[in-house]
């Protein structure tokens, strides 16, 4: 199975993990995959005038698979889709944006209704802008207005950081769960210790 343009699951089950090339190798394989799968599209379709809610569609698969591999699990369990989004943006470098309350508003308004109706709910807007934060309340504050630019320029950093993170000797535990994920892509049994 094709788990990324030049890599298959076989060559995932040739890695070893006993070497830092190891290490450098799965990252790569993870890297490719997610640039051909989310970021290469996106980049394709965000110079379009109206491709916002396109954009805000993918980040939000890609912020919830990241939560997978952060927590180690092969899929989001049943019910809990709204957990996982909302450590995503509560504990990341999305802090710095979002409190749980704003967190909350982004799932159900942004998330949602984008996934689920393929519109925003609320008074919640999508924009692009040079000037504005990448969040903020709307004018009501029951609502979000979010600067789809810099929210998908912080997805960015926050996946780099990944990566980098993964590549780190010192993090065994994000290694396993991150190796977890992977083996269960690659539908493989999963015995890591």
């Amino acid at each position: 199975m094709r788990i990324s343009p030049r890599y298959t699951s076989t060559d995932w089950k040739r890695i070893t993990f006993e070497k830092n090339e190891d290490w450098r190798l799965a990252v790569d394989i993870f890297k490719e995959r997610i640039r051909e799968r989310f970021l290469d599209p996106i980049d394709r379709i965000e110079k379009c005038q109206y491709a916002g809610f396109a954009v805000l569609a993918l980040d939000c698969l890609l912020i919830e698979m990241l939560q997978q591999f952060r927590e180690g699990v092969n899929r989001t369990p049943s019910g809990k889709s709204r957990l996982f989004f909302i450590r995503f943006l509560t504990e990341t470098g999305f802090r710095e944006a979002f409190d749980q309350r704003r967190a909350e508003l982004f799932y159900r308004q942004i998330r949602c209704g984008i996934l689920h109706q393929a519109e925003v709910r609320g008074s919640s807007q999508v924009l692009v802008s040079d000037n504005a934060p990448m969040v903020a309340y709307a004018g009501d504050r029951k609502g979000l207005v979010v600067n789809r630019k810099f929210f998908h320029e912080r997805l960015l950093a926050e996946f780099k950081k990944y990566t980098e993170e993964i590549l780190d000797a010192v993090n065994d535990d994000l290694r396993g769960k991150f190796r977890k994920k992977m083996m269960s892509i690659c539908k493989t049994a999963c015995d890591i210790t």
